[in-house]
This record gives C-alpha cells, structure tokens and sequence, in this order.
C-alpha cells in the first residue's frame, strides 16, 4: 500500500513546483510564504531522491552568510518538523541536517566568500538561493554551471529591489530556457496569519513610502538612509519626473563622474529661467574616453560646459597625459573642474539643486533611480549610520550630480557647439 503525503503550499507556488523544469524561482513581498515553501519543498526534493536511492547534496545558499544564523538553516528545521515523515527521515544537529539513510546532506554557504569552495563541492543536487536580490552576476555566472547533475535544479527566491540587479536580469528581464518564475506575495497567500497581517496594516497606514517594496514586491524607490529622499518624493508628487523636451534656444550643460576601471555617468542638464532641467542621462564602463565623446556628439544637442571632477588633471602612468588633456584633444572644450569640496558639502548643494529639477522620466530614469538609492554607509556591528556614501552602483550618478551642483557657472557665452569641435571624429 501507497502512502500519499499531503503538502500544504500556497496555490502559486503548487504550479511552481509541478512539471520539470532547470530554474523555479519566486519574487514579491513579505508574508508571502516563499521562504517557508521553498525549504519544505528542498526537504520533500531530498526525501524522494533519497528513496530512490539517490546520493548528493542540497545547497542553501545566500549572498552572505557569516555563520549558520545567517542561512536558511533554520527554515530548513523548521520544515523538517512540520511533517512527522520528515523528522522521521532527517537527523537534525546544531550544525548540520542530513538524512538518516546518509544518501542526504544539507549545506549552507555564503555566495560572496565562498563561491570557489562552492565549486568544488561534489554531487549538488539542487541549489536553493534565498534573498537572491543582491546576488552578483559574476557569482551567477560561476554558480549556474557548478549545479550540473544530470537532473539537478537551481531554485531562486527574492524580494526584489531594483530592475538593475543581476537577479532581476536573469530572471525576469529575460528568464532562462526550462525555467519556472512566478510572482507571489501576501494575498497569495491563504495561509497568510493575522498577527502578521496587523503589522502589514499598520505599514500601509503608517510607513507608505516602502510598502509597496515590502508587501507587493515592487522595486524599492525610498532606501533607508537615503541622502535625497525627501528631495526625490517633491519632486515625483510635484510632477517634475516627466517628459522634458530639448529646448533648442539654451545650450547644455553635462556634469560626469569619470570611472577608472569602473562606470562613468553624464548628466546633461539645461538652465532655463529658475528651473533646472535634466533632460538626459548616461552610463556606461569598460569604455574609453572617446566613446563618451562619440555620446555627445551623437546626442546632437549644442553644449554651452562640460563640467568634470577635479582628478580629471591627473596624470596616467600608461600614457603621461590626463584624461583632461585627452578630452580636450578629443574636441571636447568648455571644460569646467568642479571644485574640490568634502562630500557633505557636496550632497548640501545638491539637495538645494533638486528643489529646482524638472527630469525627463524616460531619458533619465536611470539616474532618477540613483539619486533615490543613493544613501549612507550602516555600520551592521554598532547599529549605526556611517558618515560616508555607500559605494555602489548608485554613487556613480549621484557624484556626477553633486560636480553639477558645485560645479556650474552661469555664463554669458555658450562657447563652441561641440558639434564643431568633433568633427571628423566617427
């Protein structure tokens, strides 16, 4: 006689797990049952390989993980003694899960330190990766092809946070072949608690900024310790995040954060009367100089400054010359140095800057993102706000909006239109 297992899973989620598939992955809120799901899923995935006779491992990975409490260790137990045949199958120690039978190991690893160790681990059977947000492509890249059992599975469960994440790229923006992906979030969920609902309420009332991120899996658009918050939320309830035409009678400003081996941003702003207006944006890395010149031109607008940080006089050990001199030999005139000042100060003119900037929301949407992200450094030890900007891939346009902010100089001449100055340049 046949035992049958009853599982309780939210409808969603039962589609997901049903059929074959190389990649099953879940995005949306909290309260959403992903994480809980997810783990009873693994320890049903072990059970059955494990009667079959199947030997290997189940890897929980995270992006980070300093020790077991940062894991899905615990989500992995918990699933484990929800269901009696389970506990029965599974022997759970204080730092390991494994099956009685020994054909079953759990292992949990951090993505970030330990993708090398990763690679060498033998017999991985399924890969779970939890709050996949943050998940690098490089650490994509080199994880996907390390699960290669023949019928091996890599499961990917997340809040998302922004549609420039490597997560978000692989797996929404364009999905794998043989992959499963659905969105879920609380309301999905029939087995949502009302304890929990309370505190979902109290946010929708309360904390209305980031709710929508938090309970219906949208992109995060006000991060804690955010520099701009305020400025960012005036300006999107005023209307000024709309389309803003080219107005062919002011020239152009552009403001860059110039990357050494890393993104370069350009904003290209008109002043026109009291108001500031960000009319388009620009980024990109592993390119020269030239090809950002080229942008310009290619642009067609007629540039009055070209505002560039202060370390654009410094010189290259390759070459001898600066990247300012290279500009300029470029074609690139009307160069403007922003003024070296610390980052405080920087970030103050800037916040007096924004109250006057209207952003053309689809030339610009990537730069409207970065100065929303943009935010303070969190000292995870001492629970505290750092003084210093957080590195990521949001400074790089928020720097190149501060040098606007500190670096433009009204002028009674335009200068020479760009578009002469690069002429013959391809």
């Amino acid at each position: 006689m046949t035992n049958i297992a009853t599982i309780e899973l939210p409808p969603k989620l039962i589609e997901l797990f049903s059929g074959e598939a190389r990649y099953r992955c879940a995005y949306g809120g909290r309260g959403s049952g992903k994480s809980r799901s997810f783990a009873i899923m693994a320890c049903v995935r072990g059970y059955m390989w494990g009667q079959e006779g199947r030997s290997g491992q189940i890897l929980c990975a995270r992006e980070f993980m300093n020790s077991l409490s940062d894991s899905s260790f615990e989500e992995i137990a918990g699933a484990i003694k929800t269901y009696d045949w389970l506990a029965e199958y599974y022997e759970v120690g204080e730092r390991y899960i494994r099956s009685r039978d020994g054909n079953i190991e759990f292992t949990f690893a951090g993505l970030r330190r330990n993708l090398d160790s990763i690679k060498s681990k033998a017999r991985i059977l399924l890969c779970w990766v939890d709050e996949a947000e943050t998940v690098s492509s490089v650490a994509w890249d080199k994880l996907d092809p390390t699960i290669r059992e023949e019928g091996s599975e890599l499961w990917v469960s997340w809040n998302p946070e922004s549609n420039l994440s490597a997560t978000h790229k692989r797996f929404r923006q364009d999905p794998p072949e043989s992959s499963k992906i659905v969105e879920i979030n609380w309301r999905d969920n029939p087995y949502f608690p009302k304890v929990l609902d309370l505190v979902r309420r109290n946010d929708f009332e309360k904390r209305p900024d980031n709710y929508d991120h938090i309970w219906e899996g949208a992109f995060l658009t006000h991060h804690e310790g955010a520099y701009y918050s305020l400025e960012m939320r005036d300006a999107n309830a005023q209307g000024r995040i709309t389309a803003v035409p080219y107005e062919t009678i002011s020239p152009v400003i552009t403001a860059w954060d110039l990357g050494i081996g890393d993104t370069t941003a350009i904003w290209f702003a008109q002043m026109i009367g009291p108001e500031t207006r960000l009319i388009d944006h620009y980024e990109a890395s592993g390119v020269g100089l030239d090809h950002y010149v080229r942008v310009l031109q290619q642009k067609g607008y007629i540039y009055d400054q070209h505002i560039l940080p202060h370390d654009v006089r410094v010189r290259e050990l390759g070459s001898g010359k600066s990247r300012l001199e290279t500009l300029q030999s470029l074609g690139l005139n009307n160069i403007q140095i922003a003024p070296q000042l610390n980052v405080d100060d920087g970030i103050q003119a800037s916040r007096s800057l924004l109250a006057t900037c209207w952003f053309d929301a689809e030339k610009c949407a990537h730069g409207v993102d970065a100065l929303r992200a943009y935010h303070r450094e969190y000292d995870d030890n001492n629970r505290v706000w750092k003084g210093r900007p957080s590195h990521d891939w949001s400074s790089h346009s928020a720097d190149a909006f501060r040098y606007l902010a500190v670096g433009y100089k009204k002028t009674s001449n335009w200068g020479d239109p760009i578009r002469r100055n690069l002429q013959g340049i391809a």
